[in-house]
């Protein structure tokens, strides 16, 4: 090609447009990049992102969520802590954060309650709760609260060697109290003989699994707080005191004597279970507690609970009843003995084939007017009535600490103390997992490993370094 001057010419006029069209490139990819931002998470479940947990619950709130930090005026700190405000951002754009800075405004962090710097605020309409750990976990559990529209106070009877909820042994349901704690509910323990009544700050009435005798007027004050419209959670065992049959009688279901059992050897093998008192539960029936559990749950010792078609009660106490949480058709309810040898299904002998209801749930319509004057004043029509919820479970077991960890025993736990307290919006709300924090290698595979590791590279490196010792020696 001859270089005119007109090709010379063109060949500048080229080159001068194509650094415009560059610069307007650069200028164009710098505004995009400052407008739109791209992220992705490769982790397992996308665990590095919000957690399924924080977006249902993020979703939930109907006010706008506020991050309040107190810390100095720290450029890079401040900077970590918008980017975190940023996540919860996308998924709640009515998400804001501010700085305080507790040196220069000593007065305002007195007035809010900060200690000590670095603590932060998370205020979600006029509600607030002061975090010192920012991460997820707390973040969420503190969201829990906030959102929580009543406390919820969760009263266990004492008195009568029931499962004490702040014990740490293996019989006690500290574990679960403590994550309900976390969840915005609070939960005492109370002796009816110490006070003569049921607590007034009462929301949940949990009998877990009495071992002695109730006394009649413990009943009568128990009758009458279901009277008044009183939620409660009754959990008996097999073993548990009989003292409390006229209770079921008053609620009009049938508590059975037995234990269920299930000698299915495979399934047992499988679930790692060694005793057939112990019963997976996979089949939660069309009840509300049971949204979103997809493991299974495990009973020890339970016995069956049903309602009592017989009852002339239900008539006047106009009980709505669902029975959930069924064993399996291999499992039945023996009467006899509990010898492992010699289990056989005895219709005769009064054993009743599964599958088995370990739970029922009862639920009425309620007058939420406690007093004439307020009856008089307001008339009797459904908006003055809220839904009365009560649950009976033919076993305790499953909430202590020895089994609450076990499959979706925990999640069912709470979905039940959701639901008797009307938070329904918290039964959709899944538990925060993150499968790949642990690694598990098999044995064969750790002694490869530690034998590659351990003894082949370093035998090579001592081969290879004697060759190039023995080659230069040799030059």
């Amino acid at each position: 090609m001859k270089m005119t001057h007109k090709v010379h010419r063109d060949l500048k006029l080229y080159n001068v447009l194509f650094y415009i069209l560059l610069f307007i490139a650069l200028i164009a990819l710098g505004y995009l990049s400052k407008t739109y931002k791209f992220e992705a998470d490769w982790t397992f479940n996308n665990r590095n992102t919000l957690t399924e947990t924080t977006q249902t619950i993020l979703a939930k709130l109907d006010k706008p969520l506020k991050f309040i930090a107190y810390i100095p005026d720290d450029p890079i700190l401040q900077q970590e802590l918008t980017e975190l405000a940023a996540k919860y951002q996308r998924f709640k754009q009515d998400t804001y954060i501010e700085f305080v800075n507790p040196d220069l405004e000593p007065a305002k962090a007195k007035n809010a309650g900060i200690t000590y710097t670095g603590q932060v605020i998370l205020q979600v309409g006029d509600k607030k709760e002061t975090i010192a750990t920012i991460n997820e976990q707390t973040i969420v559990q503190a969201l829990y609260r906030l959102s929580r529209a009543t406390q919820g106070v969760i009263t266990f009877l004492a008195g009568h060697n029931e499962h004490d909820p702040f014990s740490v042994q293996s019989t006690g349901v500290s574990t679960l109290s403590d994550v309900l704690a976390r969840q915005g509910f609070t939960v005492q323990s109370h002796k009816l003989i110490s006070t003569q009544a049921i607590p007034d700050n009462n929301d949940i009435l949990v009998i877990a699994a009495p071992q002695n005798t109730y006394l009649a007027g413990e009943l009568k004050l128990i009758k009458a707080y279901i009277d008044r419209g009183g939620k409660l959670l009754w959990l008996h065992d097999p073993d548990s005191s009989d003292s409390l049959m006229p209770l079921a009688d008053h609620l009009g279901i049938l508590v059975h004597q037995g234990t269920v059992v299930d000698a299915n050897q495979e399934l047992q093998q499988l679930l790692g279970i060694q005793n057939a008192a112990v019963i997976p539960v996979i089949d939660y029936g069309n009840f509300p507690v049971s949204q979103g559990i997809e493991q299974q749950t495990l009973f020890p010792f339970s016995t069956m609970i049903e309602e009592d078609f017989d009852a002339k009660v239900k008539e006047d106490m106009q009980w709505q009843y669902t029975a959930f949480l069924n064993t399996m058709p291999s499992s039945w309810l023996e009467t006899g003995d509990l010898n492992q040898n010699t289990l056989v299904f005895e219709e005769d002998q009064g054993d009743k084939q599964g599958p088995i209801p370990l739970a029922l749930a009862l639920t009425k319509m309620f007058g939420e007017t406690s007093t004439k004057t307020d009856i008089d004043a307001q008339g009797d029509n459904d908006s003055n009535k809220v839904q009365q919820r009560i649950i009976v479970i033919g076993d305790s077991d499953f909430l202590l600490n020895s089994f609450i960890g076990y499959g979706a025993n925990l999640e069912l736990a709470k979905n039940i103390f959701n639901w008797l307290i009307q938070d329904d919006d918290f039964l959709s709300i899944p538990n925060q997992i993150a499968p790949d924090l642990r690694l598990d290698l098999s044995d064969n595979l750790l002694i490869s490993l530690s034998f590659f590791f351990l003894i082949l590279m370093p035998l090579a490196l001592i081969i290879m370094g004697s060759l190039i010792w023995i080659r230069r020696r040799k030059a």
